[in-house]
């Protein structure tokens, strides 16, 4: 079987490479375009492409055979990335054994395969990649997250959503049943277990959710004020076209390298905007939030959209604008010591604004 993956790898590779080499050679091509019955016989099997809008190219003696349509039916996948700037275009192929995606939701949407679990304590962020092929589409309100229990099935850990990893633009929920493609997730900082095992499940989608940054990461110039919390504008692009929803990512980070923090006292953010003079021009607030704040940088995110328009609904003009995060408050305590009820300061710091421009 091994030979015949091989095999198949590489016949799709190959396709790939001479079809993007005549892609790339020339803008323009004068071809024919011939209606054709593919059939191709592979361990013992015959697949076919023989519908009446398979058509090949013709050119100059050389025939090429539609790509997606192949790779599908040999339960491949196909991605194209459109070209940026001076960038060429970009054609990802995945291929999966289905022996190798074993590890299944109890609903039956996903599995995975080809599973790497990196775990982190002091330095590297913890990991989890492989492969997941869809067998049903997963709904526009659900996450794919993986658990790490332990050998009695405790709980250790919970990963954040899955998301697609080469080419990462593509939205999971937005992939079609068959489909397959590698993902990366992180997870919260532990020691390595003496056995554990992997659950996958879809969960539903929330305001705000948790991503794991890095033991020795910084964001930007300057460094937190207040402790152990912090809010701060982490995972937003700063680049944005005129007249496009813009997102704010606004995340709440827990800096204590000893422990987790609980929030027993919902928390909203107000974000301000301003233009390039300093004129506050329009005022957003997230979502509240209460619940549990992971050690070492776990955050948690949530995502508003500002419309590009000021307080009073006109639109705003091309240039640079900021955004800020005003301080807060709440209160909760620190895990290993739930009788212990703290006011905790979300103050303000250089990691609580950012530059947006508007082109």
């Amino acid at each position: 079987m091994d030979i015949i993956k091989k095999f198949i790898l590489g016949l799709i590779c190959g396709i790939g490479i001479i079809t993007f080499t005549a892609a790339a050679v020339s803008e323009e091509v004068r071809a024919k375009l011939t209606p054709v019955y593919v059939n191709f016989h592979m361990g013992g099997d015959e697949h076919s492409l023989s519908s009446d809008d398979t058509k090949i190219l013709n050119y100059k003696g050389h025939l090429f055979v539609p790509l997606r349509s192949f790779a599908n039916e040999i339960g491949g996948s196909v991605y194209y990335t459109a070209p940026v700037g001076s960038d060429r275009a970009q054609v990802d192929i995945y291929y999966e054994d289905d022996r190798d995606v074993t590890l299944k939701d109890k609903e039956g949407y996903v599995r995975l395969g080809n599973l790497g679990v990196k775990f982190a304590l002091n330095d590297d962020i913890p990991v989890i990649e492989g492969s997941i092929k869809i067998d049903k589409t997963i709904p526009k309100d659900k996450d794919v997250v993986i658990s790490i229990l332990d050998s009695k099935g405790k709980t250790l850990g919970v990963s954040s959503a899955i998301e697609p990893y080469q080419p990462s633009h593509v939205p999971l929920s937005q992939l079609k049943q068959g489909d397959t493609i590698n993902f990366r997730t992180n997870f919260p900082y532990m020691e390595t277990p003496e056995s554990y095992t992997l659950k996958v499940e879809l969960v539903k989608k929330t305001d705000w959710f948790y991503v794991q940054g890095g033991v020795v990461a910084v964001w930007g110039a300057g460094g937190f004020y207040g402790f152990p919390l912090n809010p701060a504008i982490y995972g937003t692009n700063t680049n944005h076209k005129l007249g496009d929803p813009t997102p704010i990512s606004v995340t709440l980070i827990n800096l204590s390298d000893d422990d987790n923090v609980v929030t027993t006292k919902p928390v909203s953010f107000e974000v301000e905007i301003s233009d390039s003079t300093g004129k506050l021009i329009r005022t957003l607030t997230t979502k509240p939030f209460m619940g549990e704040v992971q050690w070492k940088k776990g955050m948690m995110r949530t995502t508003i959209v500002w419309d590009q328009k000021d307080s009073s609904g006109k639109k705003i003009a091309k240039g640079e604008y900021n955004v800020k995060i005003l301080s807060n408050e709440t209160e909760g305590y620190m895990k290993s010591n739930p009788d212990n009820i703290v006011k905790f300061g979300l103050e303000n710091s250089m990691q609580a604004g950012i530059p947006l421009y508007i082109t």
